[in-house]
């Protein structure tokens, strides 16, 4: 009967594997696909709603708030219940979202509600992935999928900002709600082959959850209203959800993560150098249409090289990080990065082409920094609070991101950083502006590098020293 058993189960990772995980990979492209196409079509519809850059931003920070719990939501379900029922949950949700949202066109609150809903559905992608393939995939075929996943976010990306670019330009903004219907394409192979046995019976904090989604709504709604009435509610909310997360055994939200040594700092420096990613991505298309008069569909094809660069640079990560060690991956991924937003704040106004090599840098070198960061920051965590850890992890820095979206969409809005700072050429529309949040990033970066040295790097080489001397010492005794 074991043996049967043990038979029956080799059968499902084997179909999880050949037939479902190629599927489950397309459906993680078409999630990073559709983030995307909806980042590069935002001026768009600012133009179409004649609203500003930092209210259109809920466009972008609403998926982002969504993605973030939503995908806390399904890990911790998936205890519960079966891969087949979150998946296929997820992608009828992802499709009424984006049904809904063409449907609603002419009403910009809509449009994010329907962006809300989509991303709900969305979200069992970054919540799922991982804990599907370590829970299915044989051992050593565990980071080759991981590697797929990687991959696939850039390739997406890339095409993402190309077909959104055409779509805004020959058709309009509301099509790209209709491109996402293509994942019902999986469905009938999730219902055949995605398993749909049934785990420990678990405890979701659904209460936990409506709470934190309403103190991040509130504090976006804080920010980009200027409003701080609504500011005040939502500390009061904060301090009422770490008063209830304290007396629930099973929170959302663990704050004991927070005793693991390191485990904040690294957290600062994360939110530091990925705010600066998630931030510029949305003021991009913006900056290069307000300084270069450039169309949308041009804005798209520049992420080209730099999403294929750093589709490459994402294969080869590992191999870097292997090879100089996972300090020197961050500090050279951190660098190039640095190096490129740096030729945006010097470069804005000159050729055009020197805003392609500063965003290939850009996105190369987050690749780089990805496999440096992720292996220190999990290094440091025990074996069995992993998941928890990155599951708290996952969902403040998704709320943070979305919240600095929100606040840099806000900075463009208004003439506070419109001074000459930098020698960019005069007489264009906003460019010492633009120029000028750069140049913030790029302090933000190096505040990264500077928290990630104090805290980590300095203590990691004293370690791996003193590893080496006694391997040494260990090597002379015995001889």
């Amino acid at each position: 009967m074991g043996q049967d058993r043990q038979t029956d189960n080799s059968s499902v990772n084997s179909k999880v594997i050949l037939i479902a995980m190629p599927w489950v990979i397309f459906l993680l492209f078409m999630q990073v696909f559709n983030e995307n196409v909806f980042s590069l079509v935002t001026p768009k519809i600012a133009e179409d709603f004649a609203i500003t850059p930092g209210t259109v931003s809920w466009v972008v920070t609403i998926g982002g708030l969504i993605l973030g719990v939503g995908g806390a939501i399904y890990a911790a379900l998936s205890d519960s219940i079966s891969f087949r029922k979150l998946f296929v949950f997820g992608v009828v949700t992802f499709v009424a979202g984006s049904l809904l949202g063409f449907i609603v066109q002419g009403s910009f609150v809509l449009v994010v509600l329907a962006r809300a809903i989509q991303c709900m559905g969305a979200a069992v992608i970054p919540g799922c992935f991982i804990v599907l393939v370590r829970r299915y995939a044989p051992k050593e075929q565990q980071p080759l999928y991981l590697g797929y996943g990687t991959a696939m976010y850039q390739l997406s990306a890339g095409i993402g900002h190309i077909i959104g670019g055409y779509v805004a330009k020959y058709f309009s903004w509301t099509f790209s709600f209709l491109l996402p219907l293509v994942v019902l394409i999986t469905l009938p192979v999730f219902l055949k082959y995605l398993p749909d046995e049934t785990g420990k019976k678990g405890k979701l904090d659904i209460i936990g959850a409506i709470i934190l989604t309403a103190l991040s709504t509130v504090l976006i709604l804080a920010v980009t209203k200027k409003n701080l009435i609504i500011g005040l509610i939502g500390l009061v909310i904060l301090v009422f959800f770490i008063l209830y997360s304290k007396k629930r055994t099973d929170p959302i939200l663990d704050l004991s993560v927070f005793r693991i040594k390191t485990y904040t700092p690294l957290l600062l420096v994360s939110i530091l150098i990925y705010s600066v990613q998630s931030a510029f991505f949305f003021i991009f298309p913006f900056f290069i249409r307000d300084v270069y008069a450039a169309g949308i569909e041009v804005i798209g094809l520049m992420f080209v090289p730099a999403n294929f660069g750093a589709f490459i640079s994402g294969m080869l990560a590992g191999k870097i990080t292997n090879k100089i060690g996972k300090l020197k991956a961050f500090y050279v991924g951190t660098s190039i990065v640095l190096a490129g937003m740096l030729m945006f704040g010097i470069f804005l106004g000159m050729n055009i082409i020197y805003m392609w090599i500063a965003l290939a840098l850009f996105g190369i070198g987050y690749t780089i920094i990805y496999s440096g960061f992720y292996t220190s920051f999990t290094g440091l965590l025990p074996d069995d609070r992993v998941g928890i850890s990155m599951s708290v992890y996952n969902l403040i820095t998704k709320i943070i991101l979305s919240l600095f979206v929100a606040l840099v969409g806000i900075l463009i809005s208004q003439d506070t950083l419109n001074f000459k700072l930098l020698p960019v050429p005069e007489g264009l529309k906003h460019v010492h502006l633009y120029s000028n949040v750069c140049l913030l990033f790029s302090l933000m970066l190096v505040g990264g590098m500077v928290l990630f040295e104090v805290f980590y790097g300095r203590k990691e080489r004293q370690r791996l020293a003193s590893e080496a001397m006694t391997e040494q010492e260990t090597y002379r005794l015995k001889e």
